[in-house]
C-alpha cells in the first residue's frame, strides 16, 4: 500500500526500529527493494534523489512506483531525497510523492528555517510528509573518500528550535555519517544523537547508512533514528554480482541476464539492511502499522475522499501560489 511517511516513521519512533530508505535509479533497484520488503514482511521507503534524476523522468518512473506500492502488501512511502529547491519539491508533490526532503543544508540557519517553513505549508496542504535537514551531512551518494567535519555537525539546541519553528515531520542529522563511502571507521558521535533526540522530539533520520557497523546501526536506533538511508553500497553490491557473473560465465551476451543478477544483489542486500534495522516482520507482528497507514495515501485522511490526479495538481498550485504571494515573490519555484 502506498503511504504517508510520517505514519510509518511514528510508529518505528515509538516501537524502537528504524524503515530502510533505498535509493532507486531503475526498474532493477525498484523490484529488487520492493521484493526485499514483501519477503521481510517490512515497510520500505522508495527515494529518488534530485541528483538522480539524469538517469531517469520522474514524471514517467512515479506512476510505475505507484502501481506498485498499491499492488504492495507492505506499506510504501515515496519519497524525494535532497531536494533542493521549492521548484523540484513541488514537482515531485505533482508527481505523487508521499513525502519530501528539503535540503537547505548549505544555508545559514535562519534561511534554512524560513524555507523549511515553506516546503511545510506547501507540502502539509495536500498531506505529503516533510524531511529536513539541519547541520550538513558531507560526501557524496556513490563516491569514496567521505570524510565528517565537527563543525558541520548538528547543534541539538538548534534542533529543536528548527523542529518548533517549521513544523517538520522528520529531522535528518549530522553526527559523523558521510554520503558514499567512508574514509576510515565512521564514529557517530552518539551522546550528540541523545541530545538531538531530546531536543526535537520528532523521527531522526541517518543519512549515509553505506559502511556503518550493525551494532553502530543498532544503538543509532535505540536513540532516536527511525529512517535510514541507503544507496553506495546497494549499489555496489549490484557492480560486484555483474563482475563476478562476467567472470565465471564468458558465454552471457544479453544484457537482461545481467539486470536480473543486479536485481538479485540488489534485493539481498536490502534484505540485510531491513534485518539489521529491525523492520523485519514488524508487518506480521505489529498489525496497527497497517491499521494506522491505511486511508494516509497521498491527499487522504480519514474524513476525506481519494482525490482525482487533476484535483491535486489543483491544490498544489493554489498552495504554492497562495503562500508565494504572502511571503511577496521572494521564493521562486524553478527547479535550479
Amino acid at each position: 500500500m502506498l503511504v504517508n511517511l510520517s505514519d510509518v516513521l511514528g510508529h518505528a519512533y515509538r516501537y524502537g526500529y528504524a524503515v530502510g530508505a533505498f535509493n532507486v535509479i531503475n526498474l532493477e533497484f525498484l523490484n529488487g527493494i520492493l521484493e526485499a520488503a514483501e519477503r521481510q514482511r517490512s515497510p520500505v521507503v522508495v527515494q529518488i534523489a534530485e541528483v538522480h534524476f539524469k538517469y531517469m523522468d520522474i514524471e514517467e518512473i512515479t506512476p510505475t512506483i505507484k502501481h506498485m506500492a498499491d499492488r504492495a502488501s507492505v506499506p510504501v512511502v515515496i519519497s524525494l531525497d535532497h531536494g533542493e529547491s521549492v521548484g523540484t519539491i513541488v514537482r515531485a508533490i505533482r508527481c505523487g510523492f508521499t513525502a519530501v526532503m528539503f535540503d537547505g543544508s548549505k544555508l545559514p540557519f535562519e534561511e534554512n528555517v524560513e524555507q523549511t517553513k515553506l516546503v511545510v505549508q506547501i507540502a502539509h496542504s495536500v498531506g505529503v510528509s516533510v524531511e529536513a535537514e539541519l547541520g550538513r551531512v558531507g560526501g557524496s551518494e556513490g563516491t569514496e573518500g567521505g570524510v565528517a567535519r565537527e563543525e558541520f555537525f548538528t547543534d541539538p539546541d538548534q534542533a529543536g528550535e528548527f523542529v518548533r519553528m517549521t513544523g517538520l515531520d522528520a529531522l535528518a542529522v549530522a553526527i559523523g555519517n558521510v554520503h558514499g563511502f567512508y574514509k576510515g571507521e565512521p564514529k557517530l558521535d552518539f551522546e550528540r544523537l541523545r541530545a538531538i533526540r531530546d531536543s526535537a522530539g520528532v523521527p531522526l533520520v541517518l543519512h549515509g547508512g553505506s559502511g556503518i557497523p550493525d551494532d553502530d546501526f543498532r544503538k543509532a536506533i535505540q536513540l532516536g533514528i527511525a529512517k535510514i538511508n541507503y544507496f553506495t553500497e546497494m549499489s555496489r553490491k549490484a557492480v560486484q554480482r555483474v563482475r563476478e557473473v562476467l567472470g565465471r560465465d564468458s558465454r552471457i551476451v544479453g544484457l537482461q541476464d545481467l539486470m536480473l543478477e543486479a536485481k538479485e544483489a540488489i534485493r539481498k542486500e536490502v534484505e540485510d539492511r531491513i534485518q539489521v534495522f529491525g523492520s523485519a516482520g514488524i508487518c506480521d507482528r505489529r498489525s496497527d502499522l497497517c491499521a494506522v497507514c491505511r486511508g494516509c495515501e497521498i491527499g487522504r485522511s480519514s474524513e476525506t475522499p481519494p482525490l482525482e490526479e487533476d484535483q491535486l495538481v489543483e491544490r498544489v498550485t493554489e498552495a504554492v501560489m497562495r503562500i508565494l504571494w504572502e511571503k511577496g515573490g521572494a521564493y521562486g519555484t524553478g527547479s535550479e
